[in-house]
């Protein structure tokens, strides 16, 4: 286990208060949330070269350039500094000046702020110039930090286009193990799959040729690449000329028609190329030796910071859990943006959603959320309940980043995608009451549907068997749910619970945007329009024999998806909320990858911590460690084959259990915008032992619990400037909580400790 030493940590913090005399320099500089703002690059690969306008004039290079004239400039606090009372910060155009504290741009003098974070407000910035920046800061008047060391950036030529700061995608190589099965027969394994581009290195004494088969799987107990996985599973077979002497050769990727065609796909830019999703390599035929550094897997990927996270338990099976989504994070970045995978290569909101809180959790990047849902707001797709996740995703940009620039720009456009248009005298919405107009459409941006502009709504996916069904229907539906398809047999009414507290929960959303962006009227508007559905849902869904919630106004059927998605969402009154649990928790996973998302956060935040904990640890079918059963190092599209005969392997959206086990389990969110203030609710149910690093904007965070009978141990690193509200489990045979050794007044209250505004550093809690 990757555990920490207690010992170790009690040490840290004596020796925290022991040295408080100085601060060290910010860290962790971002520019216009960037972290690599000074990357230069070409074809992908990280170049040795400081950004300057030389770089500029090679005009060859790939470079994070920042898109807009007033960037946000944010750092990280050293961890003993509990707060921060000031910051000055300096930008020139010269790196120099710069060192000799000029800053010709801005030079911001004191600033008394607690943030760690402004926007520039010197002089105009040129396009395509280089410019350099860094801040110190004040604890109190006393104790100021040094500067930062310097960061450089680039304003765009073009940044009038409404883009937002991006980096460019990232190259690395490796090499697989190489099987030598037969003569001139080669079986390659790169250990996981990754989209990427293949190089091998061959001798001819004559011109020749050989056979080269790629893909995702490989047959069973065999050194065989699997070329009938499935049509979505990647397998490609190709045969590469030799000339005479050694050379390298390239394998080009066979171009996909049927996505190329459609107007929505993400196209890979010039300077990388396109990818393949692969693990497995068989070369055929060749009459040399073939060794490790003879083959070269390029892989993309957007720039990922493995040390961002970490995540370690007793529980061997949710470690295995934790760091296959996690690399599903990293993998799936391939193109720049959130999308579905391979096979379409397009952003879907649901899909983007999932993708965005999972790659919160694992790496505190920013750039691809924001490129997807700027994205998706003009490129809307079809489900209803899509439309409602660019809310959502806007909500958790602003509250991750603390930049409100998005939700500013573009509030008119999520109040329109609240679908408040749909709601009729019943106060609740609906896709068949006649109300989807070609107006309707056109304020979606979805009028370039064609015949297809309906939104319909989804529930989950894919909802019942296939067309022209299966003969055994129990191959398809398994022994593990009662039901067909993934939507637990929904019953589709004119109005559907799901869709009804999705759109209740859009607008308690927005509520705390039109709130936080000084739209006083609006916050009425949607407070008001939210107390109304509550009352309507609860009339027209909630069965008052036994406090569940129907599917639609006309059916008595009770699914589960109804369920969570109502107790997720807020909408299920406090007297039943015990009863809708336990039924849900009867219903075990009867939901898709996706549904697993509303699924696991309703159970943890309402008392089914044990439960939710068990369905990401266990071994079923409908689970993700049948994922990494069935072969793939991806998280897949759906549970099984079986569910889904057209899956793929790189799916983000099944990857809901690194946010979870970060948001949910442990407990560790941002509390307000921008993460100066954060809480830790550890949940961790029957587990003996727990450790996690996160890390925010404001800096990593790391949680180590552990539990005895008679003991319940909490250690915490906080980043610089950051208070933490801290609840630690109470119960009959732990009566005192300690804190740093030393015991403390508070009280529990029912089943927790409450520690509100808990300062920086590090600190051991004990409640025993």
């Amino acid at each position: 286990m990757k555990t920490h030493s207690n010992l170790l940590i009690l040490l840290t913090a004596l020796l925290f208060h022991c040295c408080k005399e100085g601060i060290s320099q910010p860290n962790g500089l971002r520019t216009d949330l960037m972290r690599n703002a000074d990357y230069v690059g070409l074809m992908g690969k990280k170049q040795n070269v400081l950004l300057d306008d030389k770089v500029l004039d090679h005009g060859g290079y790939e470079i994070a350039k920042v898109q807009t004239q007033k960037p946000l400039f944010s750092w990280v606090l050293d961890n003993r500094t509990l707060k921060s009372i000031a910051f000055q910060l300096l930008v020139s155009s010269d790196r120099e000046g710069l060192s000799k504290n000029i800053g010709d741009l801005w030079d911001s003098g004191k600033i008394l702020s607690q943030k760690s974070s402004t926007y520039y407000q010197g002089l105009a910035l040129q396009k395509n110039k280089v410019y350099y920046w860094k801040v110190r800061y004040w604890e109190n008047d006393q104790k100021i930090s040094e500067y930062s060391d310097p960061k450089a950036f680039v304003t765009d030529l073009n940044f009038k286009t409404e883009k937002f700061s991006q980096e460019p995608l990232m190259t690395k190589d490796e090499f697989p193990v190489v099987k030598k099965k037969s003569e001139g027969n080669y079986f390659l394994d790169f250990k996981k799959a990754a989209f990427a581009k293949l190089k091998i290195q061959l001798t001819s004494p004559k011109e020749d040729s050989i056979l080269v088969l790629v893909g995702e799987m490989k047959k069973k107990n065999t050194l065989t690449v699997d070329a009938e996985a499935g049509r979505n599973i990647r397998y490609y077979k190709t045969r590469i000329k030799l000339k005479p002497g050694t050379h390298w050769y390239e394998v080009i990727w066979p171009e996909n028609t049927k996505r190329s065609r459609n107007r929505f796909m993400i196209k890979m830019p010039d300077y990388i190329g396109e990818v393949y999703p692969f693990r497995y390599v068989e070369v055929k035929a060749y009459s040399g030796e073939l060794k490790s550094e003879q083959i070269v897997r390029s892989v993309v990927n957007y720039t990922f910071d493995e040390s961002a996270s970490s995540f370690d338990s007793s529980d061997e099976v949710l470690n295995k859990v934790w760091d296959f989504c996690k690399y599903s994070m990293k993998a799936t970045s391939f193109c720049g943006y959130y999308v579905d995978g391979d096979r379409e290569r397009i952003p879907y909101e649901a899909d983007a959603f999932i993708n965005q809180l999972s790659h919160y959790a694992v790496d505190a990047e920013y750039g691809i959320a924001r490129g997807s849902m700027k994205h998706l707001l003009f490129n809307p797709t079809w489900p209803t309940e899509w439309t409602l996740y660019n809310i959502l995703m806007a909500w958790y940009d602003y509250l991750y980043t603390g930049d409100d620039r998005f939700i500013a720009k573009y509030y008119d456009e999520l109040k329109i995608k609240t679908l408040m248009d749909l709601s009729d005298e019943t106060d609740l919405i609906s896709t068949l009451t006649g109300k989807q107009t070609p107006r309707f459409f056109e304020r979606l941006h979805k009028n370039h549907w064609g015949k297809n502009n309906n939104l319909r709504d989804i529930v989950d996916w894919p909802q019942a068997q296939p067309p022209g069904g299966f003969d055994n229907l129990d191959h398809f539906t398994g022994t593990e749910k009662e039901y067909p398809g993934e939507n637990d047999g929904y019953v589709y009414q004119t109005y559907n619970a799901v869709v009804n507290a999705l759109y209740y929960g859009t607008l308690t959303i927005m509520e705390k945007i039109a709130l936080d962006l000084n739209k006083k009227e609006d916050v009425f508007l949607f407070q008001n329009q939210a107390e109304k559905i509550k009352k309507a849902f609860i009339s027209t869904f909630q069965d008052k024999t036994n406090g569940l919630i129907n599917d639609g106004e006309e059916t008595d059927h009770k699914s589960q998806h109804a369920n969570m998605f109502a107790l997720t969402f807020g909408l299920v009154p406090e007297k039943d909320i015990e009863s809708v649990v336990n039924f849900i928790k009867q219903k075990n996973m009867s939901c898709s990858v996706y549904g697993s998302q509303i699924l696991l956060e309703g159970l943890f935040d309402h008392g089914g911590d044990q439960h939710a904990i068990g369905l990401m640890a266990a071994k079923t079918e409908r689970s993700w460690y049948n994922m990494i059963r069935y072969g793939s190092t991806i998280t897949m599209e759906a549970w099984d084959k079986r569910y889904k005969p057209n899956l793929d392997l790189n799916h983000a959206w099944g990857g809901a259990p690194s946010n979870i086990i970060v948001r949910k389990m442990m407990g560790v969110e941002p509390l307000t915008p921008g993460a100066q203030n954060i809480k830790i609710h550890p949940k961790i149910g029957d587990l003996d032992f727990v450790s996690l690093k996160t890390s925010f904007i404001t800096g990593a965070v790391e949680v180590e619990c552990r539990q005895t009978k008679n003991k319940y141990t909490l250690n915490i690193k906080i980043p610089g400037g950051v208070k933490a509200d801290i609840k630690i489990p109470a119960s009959k045979g732990r009566k005192k909580l300690f804190i740093n050794g030393i015991a403390s007044n508070h009280k529990p209250n029912k089943d927790y400790y409450h520690l509100k505004k808990f300062p920086a550093g590090v600190s051991l809690l004990e409640v025993k």
